[in-house]
């Protein structure tokens, strides 16, 4: 790798070590920050390499062909292609990487669906990757824990995320909540709900919605508070924040737990977790690490 250092990067390599992890072998896995301009040298891929962009923009390179790549899409790179990755200069990239192989997929058909999904040229891209980052962060916290049930944990967190590849290129802009006409408001409601509650670290704009549930914005918003008695904004607001208490409470900086959320400004997360809860998120660390303490 070339240019300007990476800002950090938490990076395991097993080259050397052949990882076997159940019927898969673990090359590489990694979270990389980068500065601005940062450049991955043209390399030859000795594996599967599945990369999610956190933040920030760029481009990859694979056999010549380059694809502008920004927040949210994920991108498969395959054996024997060449590869290269060059950073914004003006909003640098961080991703999440995965490089692996199969260690046997012939008796196993789940696995060899997985293989053939890998191998298929056609899967290269797609945006709005919703779900795969907390099942990266998962793998990263098992990397970093190694005890007596890390190898089980990985193999499971690498079985999820190469599952939920498959299928985020498969259902593309998660057909799974495409409204029918016959659908009630209660369950469209019900819908939005869970779909807030599963995904709240993928939602950056709730007008984003009014795409996936097929109705305007105002329409989904109107429904909403008619049905739950709250305002769309309200209970989304409710669900971000719980979801940045369980980031910290897992041992999350808090410029991670601001990106998680969606802050781009550490600053204007502090002052937005302090109106909803009253108190800073430095302040609910102390607290929290104050009554864990207490009651031991």
């Amino acid at each position: 790798m070339i240019g300007s250092r990476a800002k950090f990067h938490f990076d395991n390599i097993y080259e050397q070590m052949n990882r076997k992890i159940g019927p898969y072998v673990l090359y590489q896995i990694g979270d990389l920050c980068c500065e601005p301009g940062y450049i991955v040298e043209p390399h030859r891929q000795k594996v599967y390499e599945i990369s999610y962009i956190v933040s920030g923009n760029g481009v990859f390179q694979t056999d010549g062909v380059k694809v502008n790549v920004s927040k949210g899409m994920l991108y498969i790179n395959r054996i024997g292609e060449k590869h290269e990755i060059s950073s914004s200069t003006g909003e640098p990239l961080r991703y999440f990487y995965l490089g692996f192989t199969f260690a046997d997929s012939s008796e196993n058909e789940i696995v060899a669906k997985q293989k053939s999904f890998f191998d298929d040229p056609k899967n290269r891209m797609v945006d709005n990757a919703i779900g795969i980052q907390d099942l990266f962060m998962k793998m990263f916290t098992e990397m970093i824990a190694q005890d007596s049930f890390t190898e089980v944990m990985l193999e499971t967190c690498m079985q999820q995320i190469l599952i939920k590849t498959c299928r985020i290129f498969s259902q593309k802009k998660y057909h799974t909540y495409r409204i029918n006409n016959d659908y009630t408001d209660q369950k469209l409601v019900y819908d939005i709900v869970h779909y807030i509650d599963t995904q709240t670290e993928d939602i950056r704009d709730l007008s984003g919605l009014s795409k996936i549930f097929g109705y305007s914005y105002t329409g989904i918003a109107q429904k909403f508070l008619s049905v739950m008695g709250e305002t769309l904004k309200s209970y989304y607001s409710k669900r971000r924040f719980e979801k940045a208490k369980e980031s910290i409470l897992k041992g999350n900086s808090i410029t991670m737990t601001a990106e998680i959320v969606g802050y781009k400004s550490i600053h204007a997360f502090s002052r937005a977790f302090n109106d909803h809860t009253g108190m800073t998120p430095t302040g609910f660390k102390k607290w929290a690490e104050a009554n864990k303490q207490s009651s031991l």
